[in-house]
Order: C-alpha cells, then structure tokens, then sequence
C-alpha cells in the first residue's frame, strides 16, 4: 500500500491540532468587555432601602442609600462604626445615589443578557476546584438556581488581564472561612476582581456571605445583600432599589479598576444636533457618617458654614414595572418626561421617542448596550432613536432611556418591546 503522500500528512497533523485547540479557543470566547456599571462604579456598597453596621467594618470607596426606606443604623459614635479610608457617603433622593441606582439598573440587564457560555451545578466548588478551575466565561446554574460555594472557588484568568466571569443565578450563599472563598490565579496585571460579576435575580435575598469567608467581584442582586461576621470583599456590595445591606465587622475593598474605553455602537444622535454642555452640579458628601443629623445644641450659635446637602427624602412614585410601549415610570417632581415606543411585536425599524421639558440629553440603550446619546438644542422637546430589530431574538427586549435634566437630575425610562415571529415563505414555483 503506497504511503501518503507528505501534504496530506501535514493536513492531517493541523486538521488534529485544530480539534484539539478547539475546546480551549470556545474557553476563551468569553464575555469580552467587562459589564458597564456607569456612576456605580465608585460605589463599594450601595443600597435601596437600609444600611445596616454592627461592629467595626471598613469600606474602601464610595457608601451609598436610595430610594426607599432611608435607614442607616451602627454608624458610630460608638462600638459599630463603619471606616472609610477613601470615598464619599450619600443617603436620600439626590441626584448621585439616584443615578447610580439607574446606572446599576442598566448593568444588571447588560448581565442578564449576555449568552450563557456554559451551564455549571449550583454549587460552584464542584467544578471551579484547584485542579480543575473555572476558565473566563458567562456561567449560569442548573435550572438557574441559586448558587453556592460551599468548598472553595477558583477562578483561572490565564495571565489575561481583560478576562471576564460572569454568573447567572437567583441566590449566592458561602460557607464559613476559606470554604465560602473565591481564590484567583493567573490574574494578570490588573486586579482581577474588576472583571468578576454575580447577576442574582431573588427578589428576596440575593447575597449571604458565611462568616469569614472572602469574596471577590460586584454582585448586583434584586434581593437583600447579608454579610456574615468577618466576611471581606474585594469588590462591589450592589444591592437594588428597596433592598437593604446588613454588615457585620466586615472589610470591603473597591478595587482600582483601569477605565476601559467604551465599546460598541457610536452615539449617533440625530442630524443637526448640537451638543450643549450640561452643568453638573458637585455634590457635598456628609464629611462623617450616614445617620439622622444631631439634636440642636442648647444655644445654638449662627455659622455662615452652609446647610447639609441631604435633607429628608421626598417623595416621589416607585419605578413601575416595564410594559410593551407606551410609556413608563412616574416622574419625580420637577422633571416631567415620557417614553413611547410600539404596542404590538414588530417586524421592522420602529422609533423611540422621549419627550419632555428641560432635558439637557438622551442616552438610548437596548438590553443595556449603548445605542445613542441626543442632545438638546434650542426648542427640543422630542428625542428619538431607530431601531431596526433584524438578527434579534425573538424574547423580550427592553430599551433603557437615561434623561438629564439640565437641572443635572437623572431618571431612567423603560419600556419592552418583541420582534415579530415571520412565518414560512411561501415557496414560488417557475414553470
């Protein structure tokens, strides 16, 4: 039998290689940016309801409370008292805490929405073990249930500082010590942890930390974020409108994360626009601690220093939830704006359009990607957006509108909307 001949025996040699590549290429075909947490980045621990301290618990970067409830409590003076080596504290309704919780909205979507890469048993330590670690990759639990690390996580960067691990799961809870710890190697330059989020959807309870146990990554959660005694973070506590935090002698580091550039689509905006340059008011941090100010001293002497910036939180309607077109949300006082878009699925390029009074800008994003930025010029009251739904799924999908007022305010608009289902071309004959 003559021998091959030496080409195809090359061929054969990298045909083999290929497949034996190929599984270690769709490892790395991770999410390749990291999600987009906007004014929620600075943020080490933010809530929507209550905050609550026992002990001494140190948090590196930003505090903040909104929109519902507005308790803090063991803030100091006294045995619980909260450290802040670096950051700001904001607590009520004002324009940075409120932005950053519309900004955490938009994150939780972008990581929702990101197709799943691998479907991994609910407890982690199963299969992210030292032996055999997690590689960079969008994971969701079985039948997404809520996960768990009961014997320790490991997590394999592969020396690629732009990696990313994205878990999908309603719960997170951790065992004690090192057996609820999340463990890197092969981190890369940066710090890694930047690049680690947990999407929790339970309405409930999204994150339970076991007593010192050391966690790493933002987790964004619908539910109430618990940390055991002792329990440290590297990383971001991001918890949801009318959810609260409960903290416990805790230690929470926000890492210093290297800011990428934003990907995706240009802001387009819409011909003729002019950009006008928005005024941000900088807001006052209280300079102490979150809590209800002093009583009055008996003989109060008049200062010139001004008035604390936060003041009782007012009242204004809770987000309602999305519905197919039309429009959404209540608007906070002051700021009166509405959202349209189609009522029924649609087949082809539709518009969106935000209409209001003293709007500085629109930015438009549909399932938390970045589509358009428009800005106001003189007489605008109308901003709009296309959307041509071609080579979308046929799920639901929701456009996010983030409105500044040129007052410096935010608020998000929300509305769904659902590509048509086409049925079957009929087939055409020729004779």
């Amino acid at each position: 039998m003559p021998s091959p001949h030496p080409r195809r025996i090359a061929a054969r040699r990298a045909l083999a290689l290929t497949l034996v590549l190929t599984p270690v290429l769709a490892s790395s075909a991770h999410a390749a940016t990291p999600v987009p947490l906007g004014t929620a980045d600075s943020f080490a621990v933010l809530a929507g309801s209550t905050i609550t301290n026992t002990g001494s618990t140190t948090v590196t970067g930003d505090i903040g409370l909104c929109c519902t409830g507005l308790a803090t409590t063991g803030f100091g003076p006294g045995a619980d008292v909260v450290h802040q080596p670096a950051g700001a504290r904001y607590v009520g309704t004002g324009s940075v805490p409120a932005t950053a919780q519309d900004d955490l909205d938009i994150a939780y979507d972008n990581a929702a929405g990101r197709a799943v890469t691998s479907t991994v048993p609910v407890d982690l330590s199963l299969t992210g073990t030292p032996a055999n670690p997690l590689l960079p990759g969008v994971y969701q639990s079985t039948s997404h249930g809520a996960m768990q690390i009961n014997t320790g996580l490991t997590l394999d960067f592969q020396g690629d500082p732009n990696a990313v691990f994205i878990f999908q799961a309603t719960g997170l809870t951790t065992a004690s010590g090192p057996g609820g710890s999340v463990r890197i190697v092969n981190g890369g330059s940066a710090p890694s942890a930047c690049n680690i989020f947990w999407q929790l959807s339970d309405a409930t309870q999204g994150v339970t930390l076991g007593t010192g146990s050391a966690m790493k990554g933002t987790t964004m959660s619908l539910g109430a974020s618990v940390l055991g005694t002792a329990a440290t973070v590297e990383g971001r506590i991001l918890t949801r409108r009318s959810k609260a935090v409960t903290l416990d002698t805790n230690t929470i580091t926000r890492p210093q994360c290297a800011t990428a550039e934003e990907t995706g689509e240009e802001d387009i905006g819409t011909t003729g626009d002019t950009p006008t340059p928005t005024p941000t008011p900088t807001p006052t941090p209280r300079p102490d601690v979150i809590v209800a100010p002093p009583p009055p001293a008996p003989t109060p002497t008049p200062t010139p220093t001004p008035a604390p910036v936060w003041a009782a939180p007012a009242a204004f309607p809770l987000p309602k939830a999305p519905v197919t077109g039309g429009s959404t949300e209540g608007s906070r006082p002051g700021n009166a704006s509405v959202v349209s878009g189609p009522r029924a699925p649609v087949t082809g390029p539709f518009t969106i359009v935000v209409t209001g009074r003293g709007i500085a800008k629109v930015t438009f994003a549909v399932d938390g990607r970045r589509r358009a930025t428009v800005n106001a010029k003189r007489g605008r009251k109308r901003f709009k957006i296309t959307i041509n739904p071609r080579g979308q799924s046929y799920r639901p999908h929701r456009v996010t509108a983030r409105v500044t007022y040129r007052s410096g305010v935010s608020v998000t608009r929300r509305l769904m909307y659902t590509r048509a289902a086409t049925g079957p071309r009929t087939p055409r004959f020729a004779g």
